[in-house]
């Protein structure tokens, strides 16, 4: 699992009690819902597994819903417990944001991305642009407008 993949994991809990906060689901529908956040490769069973445990520490309610046309699906709530613990999760991301956003701000400025330090002066920090970088790409020329 690549440090990318472990990062969108460790946000799962508190998208998915925002997910159910919205509104409730049952798990095949949680986790087609967690695309929006970039989580469309979830896995199944560690959603699944994180329902559970989020159930167990009474964040989340879950019942059986009987359908026409198939199985029976356990369909998810938020509770009190959960909602109190979205809020901090709102609080302590929204710290996190500050400090992401700062780095990014940050970084857009460095004038060499690729760590020449050592090649004549050349590296981030020195205002020096390495003859042979590359142009930034789009997406950083625009947010350093």
């Amino acid at each position: 699992m690549t440090g990318h993949e472990v990062e969108r994991r460790a946000l799962l809990t508190p998208v998915l009690l925002l997910l159910l906060a919205e509104r409730q689901g049952h798990g095949y529908e949680l986790v087609q819902r967690l695309g929006a956040f970039g989580c469309a490769d979830a896995d199944q069973a560690h959603v699944y597994r994180l329902l559970r445990g989020m159930e167990s520490s009474g964040e989340v309610i879950s019942h059986w819903h009987a359908s026409e046309s198939g199985p029976a699906r356990r369909v998810y709530a938020i509770t009190q417990q959960g909602a109190m613990n979205l809020a901090l999760w709102f609080v302590r991301l929204g710290e996190l944001h500050g400090t992401l956003h700062l780095f990014l701000e940050r970084y857009v400025q460095l004038e060499d991305v690729g760590g020449r330090a050592g090649r004549g002066g050349q590296g981030p920090g020195t205002g020096a642009r390495a003859p042979d970088r590359a142009p930034a790409p789009d997406h950083m020329r625009r947010m350093r407008k």
